[in-house]
């Protein structure tokens, strides 16, 4: 049987280990090295560098600011349009409805002057009602709510509270609403305007007017914010009208002879203008129709003789800087201005 026969085993020296050891130290930095070094360094900004970042910021902010604000513009213009729009749709469901246009001339029983129940407000009524339940087809458009224009105290007021003992009787006589309030602001002159910039014997401030999707004024009840838009204007054409052309006047009396009645806004165009302390370029202080006129003529027909849509009606809203009469003012109508 054979011995298998092993060799003689000779240890390293520990000298010749550590060297061994420092070589591949000194091989893993080299490598660390060469690998750090294949790459920059992310280091911070210079002063400078800052100060030109933050100029090019700046630079676009500006840019795009007015770009942003048109578009913001626009899009509230196209949002006004479609409201005159449906607004439109829903006076010619009335029409249909009633055999007329609401009329843009209101009574107010308690003071002589009828004009302070406006056409602004007389087409919130026929489109909601005086209290938001529907329109009543006995309403001779009195600020009462009466069904009828002559002052008695024996007739009924048509728009019944909740607890009235005739409200069913009265909400089976209704006809509408013919707008949906959830697309449509509506809101009375009292919660509109500050109080203090009218009297009671000025104009009615506690009935409707629909509102423009602009902001005019913001209100608060309890703890919801409200944006709040202009009124638009409602004028019904009068084509039984004495004046058939468009002349303007100075004198109170002589508007109704007019196809458009100027003074059927006149009162809540004056308390617009003392609201917010602006010139609205539709309304003049002496009652003078003669921009309106020039507002609402045919630029079909010579001299602007004769009145857009001269046997219908007219809507005008102020537009996004809230003032009639302004280049901005979005109407069922193309406005004449310079």
């Amino acid at each position: 049987m054979k011995t298998e026969k092993f060799r003689a085993f000779t240890p390293t020296p520990i000298c010749v280990v550590g060297e061994q050891v420092n070589n591949m130290q000194k091989q893993v930095h080299r490598q660390i090295s060469n690998f750090l070094a294949s790459y920059k360094l992310v280091r911070g900004f210079t002063l400078p560098e800052l100060l030109t970042a933050i100029a090019i910021i700046a630079i676009l902010i500006g840019v795009l600011m007015p770009a942003l604000s048109q578009v913001k513009r626009i899009a509230k213009e196209t949002k006004q349009k479609a409201q005159i729009g449906s607004i439109e749709m829903a006076i010619m469901i009335y029409k249909q409805d009633t055999g007329a246009y609401p009329p843009s001339e209101g009574y107010n029983l308690g003071i002589s002057n009828n004009y302070s129940y406006c056409g602004a407000q007389t087409l919130a009524e026929a489109m909601f009602g005086q209290d938001l339940l529907g329109f009543h087809v006995e309403s001779g458009y009195v600020n009462e709510g009466k069904d009828n224009t002559v002052p008695d105290t024996s007739k009924l007021y048509i728009y019944t509270g909740i607890q009235d003992a005739n409200r069913d009787v009265s909400l089976s006589k209704r006809k509408g609403p013919y707008l949906d309030r959830t697309n449509i602001s509506v809101f009375t002159l009292g919660q509109i305007f500050n109080k203090d910039t009218y009297t009671s014997n000025f104009i009615v401030s506690d009935r409707y007017v629909i509102c423009d999707v602009f902001t005019a004024v913001n209100r608060s009840s309890g703890v919801k914010n409200y944006k709040i838009g202009t009124p638009i204007l409602y004028f019904r054409a009068n084509p039984s009208a004495v004046n058939t052309e468009l002349i303007p006047s100075t004198n109170v009396n002589d508007h109704p002879k007019n196809i458009y009645n100027y003074m059927d806004n006149y009162r809540l165009m004056a308390l617009k203008s003392v609201a917010d302390g602006k010139d609205h370029p539709l309304w003049s202080s002496t009652i003078d129709s003669g921009k309106f006129c020039g507002f609402i003529g045919d630029p079909q027909i010579s001299n602007l003789t004769r009145p857009v849509r001269p046997d219908s009606f007219l809507l005008i809203s102020a537009g996004n800087d809230g003032l009639y009469g302004t280049k901005d003012d979005i109407c069922n109508f193309d406005p004449n201005l310079p």
